[in-house]
């Protein structure tokens, strides 16, 4: 009997997990697909390990119109089964729904290399509708696989010149990208299609133009003036992705970074990025690059740290490229934009971990504006009886916590009854992690009656909503400014937030203020507003006389100063801003957040040249023409012979390749040839005699003499110390050594 008691919540869980399996596939085969996704969510909350699930839960979100959340799920699968063919084939399917043709290419050559009869991966690749490159290798069914050498470098089209006396660049990556799936814009898009409309309507004396970096020739592409004002004005009027006006508009940004000439900088010119990069592959050494060609400056506008802050409220990959992307920054960045002081000190103290002796500019850029109220469209048919309504606009995600706003409506309601609550009217995507809140509404008839869910609203509607809505509520649990606080603010209305973070600033005299994450003191304040009008209209006057905020030209003049101000940063390049003695061992490979490290960035920023594919979670491939490692030298060096060593990861193929070292303007580089054995991890090493000169540069050369096997070389690490250094050496051999072990 205590056997079958202790039993006994296993088997209860064992059952439970099995039940919601069969409601997930019930559901799926149903083609209730939103359903299916919750139920699978539930399961996977017990048995997080299954794969298989996982593919299905990602299959469900992407037929209920969330191919990002979709593509979440088949990497987490990936990381389960990495060699599974079927995963990688979804994975292209969900890359291709989001616009992302080149990453979508790869995953289908990957599942026809692990395997070769994967008939709907080779339909893919052979559709026409992909980006035309070659496969990364050949799988030959009867044959062992040979292993991947990095595409071909892609010919950049002859460059194209700005207007003559151009100094400010914004690049509009990010925005033109999300107008590939998306009309109508959210928060940082709003900033961006305003920022920039604005300071190219201005015509002030520093000339602006507009770029979009092509991931897949590494050059930025000019956009012209005319088209990208046509996007805005057609993004605010409208969310039907099939309208011809917006459909027409939308090629002809693809057009334009398809066949586009590459942007030539003028020499001096500022780069504004108003957005984000953290998702394009090899963004910042193509800055790097154009930082020494061109002596461009780098400025991004970083709208928070929320990755870095709250991960738990992000995707694991997020949280990683983040970490990545803003280490890279610190090394790139000649000034950094930020909205709030809020994000100010996060950036401060988070750039102290990569850069402890180097302080990078900051300018804060307060949103704080009163946006163009368009011609307001009738409210949605569900509202127009006249009644009362609070107004939540933000995505649908697990940071906004709308979790504890449902819970608060439901207080609210049993409490006083649903005549005496205003119904909630939330405005805002579905995002990560919402299936908690959205599974409590489902399932609550409460929750059904009084609480909207409205998705792809435009803009016209929106401005009826703010005009027509007793108070706006604004939930989060982490904000760097909080751009709905301010549009509330300018429409007059009093805007319910939680007192933390940025929300503080983009409240300030106007808003009215709960305790984070206090559904009582929530209650409190939602009952106080609507229920008396008198208190909410002194709040409301007290707006109207205390509240002064700017127009988005204004904002844009503001960005064009503080993003043009010291024209001649006087940071170093980028691997300079670093400390970086001998005897360091340097990983040349994708390192995992959450935290932003010095060696992230290392990493990237040692490569030089074409030659390069893109890092990995193992290393990096090196192929011919011009993969180079930079490696700038400490004074001590100068007179010493060095010791150079590389760890080195060879193809599934024997191959044979050349190292070339020595300094920068110094003697003559020493080359030494190695061989090494199919799939064969080695350590390669050569030694520098002492000179003088400047920065290390050592050049790898795969396929050195004809017929050596595989022209490419996978690079793991290096590491540089004085050649009579023992002990640096043998640290390094066995540092190296015991990650290549068994749970190492």
């Amino acid at each position: 009997m205590e056997m079958q008691a202790l039993d006994a919540p296993l088997d209860d869980a064992a059952a439970k997990a099995d039940r919601l399996r069969q409601d997930g596939d019930r559901l799926r085969d149903q083609r209730a697909w939103q359903e299916a996704a919750e139920a699978y969510a539930r399961y996977l909350r017990l048995c997080s390990g299954d794969w298989a699930i996982l593919v299905q839960y990602g299959h469900c979100l992407k037929e209920a119109g969330d191919p990002k959340g979709a593509l979440l799920c088949y990497r987490e699968a990936e990381k389960l089964q990495p060699e599974d063919s079927d995963i990688q084939l979804q994975i292209g399917h969900a890359l291709k729904l989001l616009g992302r043709p080149e990453e979508a290419f790869g995953a289908y050559a990957m599942a026809l290399t692990f395997d070769p009869g994967n008939v709907h991966a080779r339909r893919e690749l052979m559709a026409g509708d992909l980006p035309e490159a070659p496969l990364p290798f050949e799988p030959v069914p009867s044959e062992p696989v040979q292993a991947e050498p990095a595409p071909t470098e892609p010919v950049p089209a002859e460059p194209a010149s700005l207007p003559a006396g151009t100094m400010l660049v914004f690049d509009a990556s990010d925005l033109l990208d999300y107008f590939r799936g998306n009309r109508a814009p959210t928060g940082i898009q709003r900033v961006q299609l305003n920022i920039i409309r604005e300071a190219l309507s201005a015509g002030g004396t520093a000339p602006v133009a507009v770029t979009a970096f092509d991931p897949a020739t590494g050059a930025w592409k000019p956009v012209p003036a005319e088209l990208f004002q046509r996007l805005a004005a057609l993004s605010a009027t409208g969310t039907d992705l099939t309208d011809p006006d917006w459909r027409e508009a939308v090629e002809a940004v693809q057009a334009l970074l398809r066949g586009g000439t590459a942007l030539d900088f003028a020499p001096g010119s500022t780069l504004v990025n108003l957005g984000t990069s953290w998702w394009l592959p090899e963004y910042l050494r193509r800055v790097r690059e154009a930082k020494a060609s061109f002596g461009l400056r780098y400025v991004p506008f970083l709208h928070d740290c929320i990755p870095l802050m709250v991960p738990e409220h992000c995707a694991e990959e997020l949280v990683d490229e983040f970490a990545r992307w803003f280490a890279g920054l610190c090394l790139h960045a000649d000034a950094v934009l930020v909205n709030s002081d809020c994000t100010r000190e996060d950036f401060r103290r988070l750039s102290r971990s990569v850069l402890p002796a180097r302080e990078i500019p900051c300018h804060v850029v307060r949103l704080d504006a009163a946006p163009a109220a368009p011609e307001a469209a009738p409210l949605p048919a569900l509202l127009r009886d006249g009644r009362p309504f609070v107004l939540n606009v933000g995505t649908i995600e697990s940071r906004k916590n709308h979790l504890l706003v449902f819970q608060a409506w439901l207080t609210l309601v049993r409490r006083f009854g649903a005549e005496a609550v205003p119904d909630l009217v939330c405005v805002g995507k579905q995002g990560w992690l919402a299936e908690e809140a959205l599974r409590l509404h489902a399932r609550s008839p409460i929750l059904r009656a009084k609480v909207h869910l409205l998705h792809d609203v435009p803009d016209t509607v929106l401005e009826g909503l703010y005009r027509a809505c007793l108070f706006t509520l604004y939930n989060s649990f982490y904000e760097g400014w909080g751009l709905p606080v301010t549009e509330s603010l300018a429409h007059g209305k009093v805007a319910l937030v939680p007192s933390h973070s940025g929300l503080r600033e983009s409240g300030a005299a106007g808003a009215v203020f709960f305790a984070p994450n206090s559904e009582p003191d929530l209650v409190e304040q939602v009952r106080s507003l609507s229920s008396d009008a008198d208190h909410r209209q002194r709040l409301e006057a007290r707006i109207a006389e205390q509240v002064r905020l700017r127009s988005w030209a204004e904002i844009a003049g503001q960005v064009v100063r503080d993003a043009a101000a010291g024209s001649v940063s006087g940071l170093p390049a980028p691997l300079a801003r670093l400390d970086l003695p001998l005897g360091q061992a340097h990983p040349l490979r994708l390192l995992p957040g959450p935290e932003p490290l010095p060696a992230m960035a290392v990493a990237d920023a040692l490569r030089e040249g074409p030659g390069w594919s893109a890092l990995e979670p193992w290393g990096v491939w090196a192929r011919p023409g011009e993969s180079r490692l930079r490696l700038p030298l400490p004074p001590e060096a100068e007179a010493a012979a060095l010791r150079v060593y590389l760890e080195v990861q060879a193809p599934d193929a024997a191959c044979r390749f050349g190292l070339r070292a020595g300094r920068e303007g110094g003697l003559p580089p020493i080359l030494q040839r190695f061989d090494a054995r199919a799939g064969e991890r080695l350590f390669a090493m050569l030694i520098v005699p002492a000179g003088s000169g400047g920065d290390l540069l050592i050049s790898i050369e795969p396929g050195l003499a004809a017929g050596a096997g595989a022209e490419a070389v996978g690079i793991c690490s290096l590491m540089v110390c004085r050649a009579d250094d023992q002990a640096a050496r043998l640290d390094y051999l066995e540092s190296r050594a015991l990650t290549q072990l068994p749970g190492g």
